[in-house]
């Protein structure tokens, strides 16, 4: 996915949506867009070392499961993907729909 060109620049295309997520080491192909460079950002921590050396532009972060720089948000591994989803959900439709929501589905929400 990293190599293909019509993925990247549909990315870059749409880079001024509300939002634009990453869960895991899926954060390597914003990493090739050059969108996160000057950014916080965050990944699997089995990735964190391949992300740090190869995109040294990013400001790497290992703690915490989700950081948002601007529109932003990445994750770490697949849990953490639903920390996220429960982030946006809290951003967009507010804390009580998100606590609902992680009750709902038996999962502590957690971002730290």
């Amino acid at each position: 996915m990293i190599k293909n060109k019509k993925i990247k620049d549909w990315i870059i295309k749409h880079k001024n949506i509300e939002y634009i997520c990453s869960v895991c080491s899926g954060l390597i192909i914003l990493g090739e867009t050059g969108l996160l460079n000057g950014k916080k950002a965050t990944t699997h921590h089995l990735a964190l070392k391949v992300l740090q050396e190869n995109y040294p532009d990013i400001q790497v972060v290992s703690e915490g499961k989700v950081i948002q720089d601007s529109n932003l948000i990445t994750s770490g591994g697949v849990s953490s993907g639903i920390n996220m989803g429960l982030y946006l959900v809290e951003k967009t439709i507010g804390k009580t729909a998100s606590e609902r929501t992680a009750t709902t589905i038996e999962f502590e929400y957690t971002l730290h």
